[in-house]
């Protein structure tokens, strides 16, 4: 039986075509978020705005980059106090403003960053505040 060039190479490309075909395709898993902040515990504020340097500690999760929103709870009441749209970012470090801070009310703010690719991919930090 005579084996031509051709033939080994047909050969050779069905067997590589098999072993490529039956490898399992792996999704992309971004690297879980963390970050820092330069706010604490009984932080307090002397106006209605306090600026928070939020510091991504982990790798940007994709090209999307990510989103920092803020939420507030009055202390005293347990209303909600709005705050700006969430920030979309691919920067290292953003400084975001809390608004609407009620004088002499200590208020619970939590900060929450997620994936703009996966939302799912979250990170979330809290602290108290006060309008002196």
């Amino acid at each position: 039986m005579e084996f031509s060039v051709k033939k080994i190479y047909l050969i050779v490309l069905f067997v590589m075509l098999q072993f490529s075909c039956n490898k399992s395709i792996q999704p992309f898993q971004e690297a879980a978020i963390s970050f820092s902040m330069d706010a604490s515990n009984a932080s307090i504020s002397p106006g209605s705005n306090f600026s928070v340097t939020i510091t991504l500690t982990s790798k940007i999760p994709s090209a999307k980059g990510i989103q920092i929103a803020a939420t507030i709870t009055d202390q005293t009441n347990s209303n909600s106090i709005y705050q700006n749209p969430a920030v979309i970012s691919t920067a290292i470090q953003n400084n975001i403003t809390l608004i609407n801070l009620p004088q002499q009310h200590w208020c619970y703010v939590t900060i929450k960053v997620s994936s703009v690719a996966t939302p799912t991919n979250t990170a979330s930090q809290s602290f108290t505040v006060v309008y002196k």
